[in-house]
């Protein structure tokens, strides 16, 4: 696989990550259509993409998620995780737009603008894969809120005991998430080819967020 462009600020190895669950993903999707779901092995999307099966596993649990472009957040979160090993460019200090590029960083980890069509052709043809993509999206959301539950029981400003601090955390990731899926899907926003133009529109859907936030207070 080529890619010429990346996100300003990705690391090395993450740009080489990103490429590999790209070609993952685009190998899985291809299959499918053109062979049936139930005619794919992660084998054969592995050769494809010229990965080994063990390289396959360490990106997607299965041949659905890898179908889906789901990160696989077993390895990548554990008890020791913090906000900045996931996140792939220096933490802010700003809390709102530290969580918002750790949420975009998960979800746009495999994002291919040019694969959109044939994601929704997949979608489409096998409904129970949008059943098993909302329970993904939920289940990351929940990693994420527990490791910023972690950022933000250290937090003085979370330490006088007003707020439940996990349902804080799990509110603030999925408010975030909300907002890379307007960013994507907005209608003024029109077609997504490129993970650089979703990160131009997220960061502009954060400060709208941060806007009407003010404008609420």
């Amino acid at each position: 696989m080529t890619d010429t462009t990346f996100p300003p600020g990705e690391t090395l190895r993450a740009r080489k990550q990103r490429q590999t669950r790209t070609a993952i993903h685009r190998a899985a999707l291809r299959r499918t259509l053109e062979h049936g779901i139930e005619n794919v092995t992660v084998a054969e999307i592995s050769a494809e993409a010229n990965v080994s099966t063990r390289t396959f596993f360490n990106y997607f649990p299965t041949k659905e998620d890898a179908i889906l472009g789901l990160r696989d957040m077993r390895e990548s979160l554990t008890e020791d995780t913090t906000m900045e090993s996931l996140m792939d460019r220096e933490p802010s200090g700003d809390l709102l737009v530290d969580v918002a590029h750790l949420v975009r960083s998960v979800f746009t980890s495999t994002f291919d603008g040019h694969a959109r069509e044939q994601l929704r052709e997949v979608l489409l043809r096998y409904p129970q894969l949008r059943r098993r993509q909302l329970e993904r999206v939920s289940l990351i959301e929940q990693h994420l809120g527990r490791v910023l539950a972690r950022k933000l029981k250290s937090d003085p400003r979370f330490a006088d005991g007003s707020l439940d601090v996990d349902e804080a955390a799990r509110m603030i990731v999925v408010v975030c998430s909300g907002a890379l899926r307007f960013a994507v899907h907005a209608p003024s926003a029109g077609e997504c080819t490129s993970i650089e133009e979703v990160e131009a529109r997220f960061d502009q859907a954060v400060e709208l967020l941060r806007k009407v936030i003010r404008k609420l207070q």
